[in-house]
Parts: structure tokens; sequence; C-alpha cells
């Protein structure tokens, strides 16, 4: 049910869906315009979703970077549901590889990690370049270059896939 690329939603605070991908979208169907917790909650053969009314807005609540696990199960396997905290939205995976290690394509080095940690923890460009001492267009570059490693193309998707790849927690 769940493919190679984890199935990726965006809901704002209200639990509207602004975006998905593909893999989301041949799970759910197009769900842009609905509520999150009304698309992702209507799995069928799901079990263990944590998905109820406000989800959203709590997850939100706590801050930039929090994030939310839950282990379910879709049509019998075990798969991840990860909901993560990122700007003003909330971007959920689903996932039923989630503790993989990243590819060696993946790999992010150091400074890399240190971007993708700030950006996780609410920074936009100009603060993470103050607190690591370089200038905008180095942080610039670190975002497009580990947006082009992992595949991803908004800041959001980018923090989505470190938790899922193991680089945040």
């Amino acid at each position: 049910m769940v493919s190679m690329f984890p199935a990726v939603l965006v809901a704002r605070k209200d639990g509207d869906l602004v975006s998905q991908n593909a893999p989301a979208r041949r799970m759910v169907g197009e769900g842009v315009g609905e509520l999150c917790w009304d698309v992702v909650g209507g799995l069928p053969q799901a079990e263990g979703l944590p998905c109820e009314p406000g989800c959203v807005g709590r997850i939100l609540s706590r801050g930039p970077g929090h994030s939310n696990r839950s282990e379910i199960r879709l049509a019998g396997r075990r798969h991840y549901l990860t909901c993560v905290a990122a700007d003003d939205v909330v971007v959920c995976l689903l996932d039923g590889d989630a503790e993989q290690a990243p590819e060696k394509w993946q790999l992010l080095t150091s400074r890399e990690r240190d971007v993708l940690s700030l950006i996780a923890a609410g920074l936009e460009t100009g603060a993470i370049a103050e607190e690591l001492e370089v200038g905008e267009s180095t942080v610039r570059s670190h975002v497009q270059n580990m947006r082009a490693k992992l595949g991803v193309g908004t800041r959001a998707a980018l923090v989505a896939m470190g938790f899922r790849l193991g680089y945040l927690s």
C-alpha cells in the first residue's frame, strides 16, 4: 500500500490539507481542501490512527520541530505516521519503512545537519546564518543541497525527511 517514497501531506493549523505528494494521492485520493483528520483518519483497513479533530493545531501549539510519531497498522502491516510541526504547517509522513538508514546519496554533511536542525527549530535563513556565523547565501546553498540529496522540494518536506532518516529526533 505504501510506495518506496513516503506519503506526505501538509496541513494548516485549521486542519485543511494544502498539499500532498503522489504517493499520498494514490493512498487516500485527492485530499487538498479537506480536513487532514478526515482524509488520513479515513484510511481503509487502518488501525491505531491518532487522527482526531484539532490534532494539527495541538501539534503546532507545541512549537516548530515538535512531532508525534505513531505506529499504526494498514492492511495488517506495520507502518509509521509521523506528523511534524514546521513553520506554520504540520507535515505528515506515512511510511512503512520509517526505521531505514539513509542511502549513501542521502548522507548529509555535519554543517547540513546543523542547518537542518535549525530549520526544524523554526529558524529562517537569516537567523540560521547568524547562528552559524555564515552568510545567508551559504545557508541557501546548504538547503538546496539537502533538498537535492533527500529528493524533496520544500523546507517542510526537508524536515519531515530528516525525521524519517533519523537526522532529527
